[in-house]
């Protein structure tokens, strides 16, 4: 199996695990996959970046404010509005002087993080009403995985590998020894995740 848009790989996981062997490298596989795409879920985000610019619609919460899916570059970056309201995006803002992006910062945080809102400036305004009015065509992501998401993704993906050798969710240890499985995301990559949750949702 192929792993597409993980967030570790398998030679990372067997290093945490100190695995020299490749008897556990099918199942690391399917593990890798289904944790990186659980810690999207959990962080309502995704840490992988566009191989190329896509375009995306986006009804703004105000006639200044579009929170939109995480941008991970300014190249290639182009907004564009509907100011009637017609389906037909015939605007295109200029960055600086159009619109901005929030966080400024992002570029200059540790680790890089992605833009996650365009607000109209200069005398700009979007339109709000109902059918989305801006259209974004960028590369959406993150622009590295950060490292907190692959250590969460390491320890996910050993949690997912070993359930396979627990029914029910139960490892047994002989003479009545008995673990419980960890259900959902793990403690550990749960606290390592918790920042990058994200709590504005674009529309």
């Amino acid at each position: 199996m192929t792993l597409t848009n993980c967030y570790c790989t398998v030679a990372e996981a067997k290093a945490d695990q100190s695995i020299s062997d490749t008897i556990s490298d099918t199942v690391l596989d399917v593990a890798i996959n289904a944790a990186s795409r659980q810690i999207d879920g959990y962080c309502a985000r995704r840490f992988w970046q566009d191989g190329t610019v896509v375009a995306r619609t986006y009804f703004p919460d105000d006639n200044l404010t579009c929170v939109v899916d995480d941008i991970s570059t300014t190249t290639g970056l182009v907004v564009k509005t509907d100011d009637s309201m017609d389906g037909t995006f015939a605007t295109t803002l200029t960055i600086t002087t159009g619109f901005i992006l929030t966080p400024s910062n992002a570029a200059a945080m540790v680790p890089v993080h992605p833009y996650e809102t365009v607000l109209a400036v200069s005398g700009f305004t979007f339109a709000v009403g109902d059918r989305p009015s801006v259209q974004v065509t960028a590369k959406f992501g993150w622009p590295a995985v950060p490292d907190d998401v692959k250590k969460a993704c390491i320890i996910q993906s050993w949690q997912l590998a070993k359930s396979q050798a627990a029914p029910f969710g139960v490892l047994s240890f002989g003479d009545a020894g008995f673990m419980q499985l960890q259900r959902g995301m793990h403690p550990q990559a749960a606290i390592l995740l918790e920042p990058y949750i994200r709590r504005n949702r674009p529309r």
